[in-house]
């Protein structure tokens, strides 16, 4: 057995994941597992026989009831308060911990220290952007439970265990995917205790099967070299000390928190340094443009660099003019570039963003890899302030993360004169379906982007010529070509709203030719995970490191090796290097959506790698809840199964897996509602409320369900259909009132009045929502109220003269 002053210098707490078994919390007055059975079968009469926690609880449910069992924990638990070694846990920067306990001891200690802390204690908690300090609570928290209303159960009673399952192993996914990278510290009472060593070879399990070098560390308040011995042949280093001195020891070997130097927040700092919370999410993009460019992943797909910029590799579009010329206004708060896939979005919005920095603007581009985050934003804009200085931050593929941006935009745009701008891409089908906040529709300038004009071709051509390291790359059969010759092929090539690459319009192959011809030139192992990557973000979800590892049992000695065999085809960038987080990408998403149709074209392929994706999810990578949320709704995930009972059944399955994520259970009942389920769609709606409380879109949903029963439910009359539309009616209403800025519940208005006027005649309904349409269309400048609007106005004369 080690000593304590030896565990300490071995634990580097950023790289070592906490596991606080029954012992941690009981130098603060906790009972143990023993200690709380026999608390409970004190109150019992006549009292159980039996020290088994599980067991006890399990009596004292049934004899009782589980409320009672619920409050009798919270009365011995609640008021428990920190002391000793729980106080000290704040003071380092921990991976993660891991807690067996249901007492807020661990929650308090870092409330009285300042620090913040996540908690996540159910499968609802799982939350996109989770950072900094995570306390994953195994079997629940005493402030939760069914038997006083929540959704979610302490694990207490035998068959607590088995109603948890799946909470229980997506929180081991979570643990297995940080011993990838790190060492685990488990801090327990007695080496006698069952629970413990349960827990300790479990660690000790996913340690192994891994295969990672981390090591796992068990720390025990007594001492038991007898039974030491145990722990040991699973691979564990066992020590004997308790937690306080432990972490004494850690202090003089690692600076702990308080003594820290804090980030100075104030607005006066220099206005090009950003807050901690950005550093790792955001590009400078002056330290950017003096990188070293690479002509040939430009040229095979990627999007410029601004390095590939500065070295001229890129084209000034014909457009660029007329955006930069936008932008002068000081009230102008936002440029946005829509289009499809391929046009050039990002390579333009770089390119404004550096002729933005060459004119001393403090530019910024957001990596979406991470959550938007707006505070951190609103505090770089009081530091431009401060030192007068005007800065611009772009947001690529914005629609992902809508809401953050729609809220930044709100933010600056009650500043007098803000002064930090956005610089936004979107695809467009989307921009033009999702809720846009009134600031950012009536503050921005926006720039549609289709295909190539003739001037954008010429200058291709010109590129050619004038670029040395892109002519290089170019087929011997263009560079033949006459300049006439050349500018008919492009313009042939570029006929289509789409370009995506040099490669594609420089040469003579199709597009997917190119694509499967290169694919088929990669070793065999490197295709396969090549083929994944490109599936999973085709769906639109994110891809990692540990994802793919996961996906395909890929051997983590072989990794560095076939990813290098994939060198200009998968490119690998830090999403957080601590954690050992590593995002993968393929090109475009162009391409990978040609690799996806090609290499997963067969549907029981397709479905079974959807169900290893959602079984195999680890929802405390945000990353993953994208990529759950991504499968919902993408053409390329579940919806590209032919079979409609799959769909439902992913669906479910996603649901079930992150059941506080609105995405998937709005999905499901959509999928219901198209294929004119009514009972499924009931049962759908129900548990979105139960699981996500009020839902605007879900309440849609609700108006749509009852229009279907008034359409198609048998044996009502018309009578009685005519008063589910004017039920229908009602509920529209209050969701209008409630939300105003939403088109889509004027939409839903409209469509109620169009099923009621062809069911008997009377237009009054649309003719209101008509109306509504109308009056917001003069409030909110958002063009596609007054395309809602006529379109109603034509379904109404049409329906009107068929009467």
């Amino acid at each position: 057995m080690d000593s304590v002053e030896a565990l300490a210098k071995k634990i580097r707490p950023e790289q070592t994941v906490l596991l606080l078994g029954a012992g941690a919390s009981v130098p603060s007055g906790a009972p143990t597992g023993a200690e709380l059975a026999t608390h409970l079968a004190r109150q019992l009469s006549p009292v159980p026989i039996g020290e088994n926690l599980a067991e006890i609880a399990t009596i004292f449910e049934h004899r009782t009831s589980r409320a009672d069992l619920v409050k009798a924990l919270q009365a011995r638990l609640r008021n428990l308060e920190p002391t000793g070694g729980i106080l000290l846990l704040p003071e380092f920067d921990w991976r993660s911990v891991y807690s067996t306990n249901f007492d807020l001891l661990v929650e308090r200690a870092y409330r009285l220290s300042g620090r913040s802390l996540a908690v996540v204690r159910s499968n609802y908690d799982w939350q996109k952007g989770l950072g900094g300090a995570v306390l994953y609570k195994i079997h629940g928290c005493l402030t939760q439970d069914v038997g006083i209303g929540h959704k979610h159960r302490m694990v207490i009673t035998e068959r607590d265990y088995d109603q948890v399952q799946e909470y229980h192993q997506l929180l081991f996914t979570s643990l297995s995917a940080e011993m990838l990278t790190c060492d685990t510290l488990i801090i327990g009472q007695s080496l006698g205790d069952a629970h413990l060593k349960d827990l300790a070879k479990r660690a000790a399990q996913l340690n192994q099967a891994e295969g990672t070098p981390g090591r796992v560390y068990l720390l025990v308040y007594d001492a038991d070299p007898d039974r030491a011995v145990i722990f040991e042949q699973y691979g564990i280093d066992v020590t004997s000390g308790s937690l306080e001195t432990l972490l004494h020891a850690i202090g003089q070997v690692h600076t702990p928190a308080s003594r820290q130097s804090k980030e100075a927040e104030a607005a006066d700092l220099d206005a090009r340094e950003l807050p901690l919370a950005l550093r790792a999410s955001t590009t400078d993009c002056a330290h950017a443009l003096g990188l070293a460019p690479n002509a040939r992943k430009l040229f095979n797909g990627g999007a410029a660099t601004f390095a590939d910029i500065a070295a001229g590799f890129t084209i000034e579009r014909a457009v660029e003019p007329r955006v930069l010329e936008s932008q002068n206004p000081t009230r102008n708060l936002a440029t946005v570039l829509i289009g499809g896939a391929g046009v050039g979005k990002t390579t333009l919005a770089r390119r404004l963003i550096a002729e933005r920095s060459s004119k001393d603007f403090i530019c910024w581009e957001h990596v979406n890899s991470f959550p938007l985050n707006v505070d951190a934003w609103l505090k770089v804009e009081e530091r431009l302030r401060a030192n007068s200085r005007q800065g611009f931050l772009l947001i690529d593929d914005a629609t992902e993360q809508l809401v953050a941006v729609n809220r930044l935009a709100d933010a600056l745009g009650r500043l007098d004169r803000s002064h930090l701008r956005l610089i936004i891409t979107a695809n467009s089908a989307q921009w033009k379906s999702r809720r846009k906040s009134p600031t950012l529709l009536q503050r921005s300038s926006v720039e549609t982007m289709s295909r190539l004009t003739p001037v954008d071709i010429e200058r291709f051509v010109n590129l050619v010529d004038q670029q040395n390291a892109i002519r290089q790359l170019v087929e011997d059969s263009f560079l033949g070509l006459t300049r006439p010759q050349r500018i008919r092929h492009l313009r042939d090539r570029c006929s289509a709203e789409l370009y995506v690459c040099l490669k594609n319009i420089f040469g003579f192959e199709e597009l997917d030719d190119i694509l499967l011809a290169e694919y088929k030139d990669l070793p065999i192992e490197a295709q396969d995970i090549y083929r994944y990557v490109c599936a999973i973000q085709a769906m639109g979800g994110k891809v990692h490191r540990q994802l793919i590892v996961r996906l395909l049992g890929v051997d983590g000695g072989q990794l560095a090796n076939q990813l290098s065999q994939l060198d200009g085809v998968v490119s690998e960038h830090d999403i957080n290097e601590d954690r050992g987080i590593y995002g993968w990408s393929a090109r475009h998403d162009v391409i990978a959506n040609v690799i996806a149709t090609y290499k997963f074209g067969d549907p029981q392929e397709q479905l079974d790698l959807l169900d290893n994706l959602i079984h195999g999810l680890n929802p405390s990578v945000w990353l993953e809840l994208e990529t759950a949320n991504a499968l919902a709704t993408s053409e390329m995930g579940i919806d590209r199964l032919p079979n409609h009972d799959d769909q439902i059944r992913l669906l479910t399955e996603l649901v079930r897996v992150v059941p506080a994520e609105r995405t998937p259970h709005r999905r499901l009942i959509r999928k219901y509602l198209d294929a004119d389920d009514a009972g499924g769609a009931k049962q759908a709606i129900d548990l979105a409320l139960r699981d996500l409380g009020q839902d605007d879109i879900v309440d849609r949903y609700r108006v749509r369900l009852v229009v279907m029963r008034a359409q198609k439910a048998e044996g009502l009359m018309v009578g009685d259909r005519v008063a589910l539309l004017f039920e229908a009616r009602s509920q529209a209403s209050k969701l209008l009132q409630r939300r105003p800025d939403d088109r889509h519940n004027y939409r839903l208005l409209c469509e109620v009045g169009l099923s009621l006027l062809r069911m008997n005649g009377n237009a009054m309904v649309l003719t209101e929502g008509i109306d509504a349409l109308r009056v917001a269309e003069a409030e909110i400048p958002d063009p596609e109220f007054t395309n809602d609007r006529q379109h109603y106005e034509q379904l109404l004369r049409l329906e009107s003269k068929t009467k």
